[in-house]
């Protein structure tokens, strides 16, 4: 112990020098996190399409067992009742979530007048829904839910490290270019978007971190289906 709290005494400010080289600017931070908001874009939008598949194979299991049946308006009528009672349940669900206090779930409001907070839960209970009502076919987009599933999944990350609300803003826009470049397949718009819409700034230091975001998304994108594709092929 004498001997290590001598050479701190004799080398502390070398020490200090390298510590100093080795701190990452605010900017190299900020990048960083675009690159892990962009992996959770396309992994939120890969496990969504997963979800919407997997009950859609379950939906169409029952109407195909019900088209089978000899009395094919009769099978028609019951997935459409099944239909009408899952958007029913969907609703229930989304109308259950709204009871009680929250914080906003609106993109632009949390980042131009609020800390960039959004709550998670109210999130992941509006993802369920739109799932029900997707899956048995619902007339509800997808792309917005990945949008809005990426920025609530971004900002709950900075809450959990207890950033900031400047830096939370900026991963709810990170989020939000990461969402629409991985659920379109278009980065360019996704950082456009993010940059004139949310945040309202085109400035390199915050559209530097936009444009990473989208393009990690939309690369990860790119990793997942060209995987599937190799295994349908298979």
């Amino acid at each position: 112990m004498a001997k290590m709290h001598d050479f701190f005494r004799r080398h502390w400010q070398e020490l200090l020098r390298i510590r100093e080289k080795l701190r990452f600017s605010e900017e190299t931070v900020h990048l960083l996190l675009a690159t892990g908001v962009g992996i959770i874009g396309g992994l939120v939008n890969l496990v969504f399409h997963l979800c919407i598949d997997t009950l859609k194979e379950i939906a169409l299991g029952i109407r195909a067992i019900s088209w089978r049946s000899p009395k094919r308006s009769i099978g028609g009528n019951a997935c459409s009742r099944d239909g009408r009672r899952a958007r029913r349940r969907a609703g229930f669900v989304l109308g259950t979530s709204l009871v009680g206090k929250r914080g906003s779930s609106n993109l632009l409001e949390v980042v131009v007048a609020g800390d960039g907070r959004l709550p998670f839960r109210h999130a992941l209970i509006k993802a369920v829904s739109s799932l029900l009502s997707i899956s048995t076919g619902g007339s509800i987009g997808r792309e917005g839910l990945i949008t809005h599933l990426t920025a609530t999944a971004a900002s709950k990350c900075g809450q959990l490290a207890h950033w900031q609300p400047y830096r939370l803003r900026l991963l709810v826009a990170c989020g939000a270019a990461a969402g629409i470049a991985a659920a379109y397949n278009a980065p360019v718009a996704g950082a456009v978007f993010a940059a004139q819409i949310v945040l309202g700034n085109f400035s390199m230091n915050l559209f530097a971190p936009l444009v990473l975001a989208s393009v990690v998304a939309t690369m990860v994108r790119g990793v997942f289906s060209a995987s599937s594709r190799n295994i349908s092929a298979v």
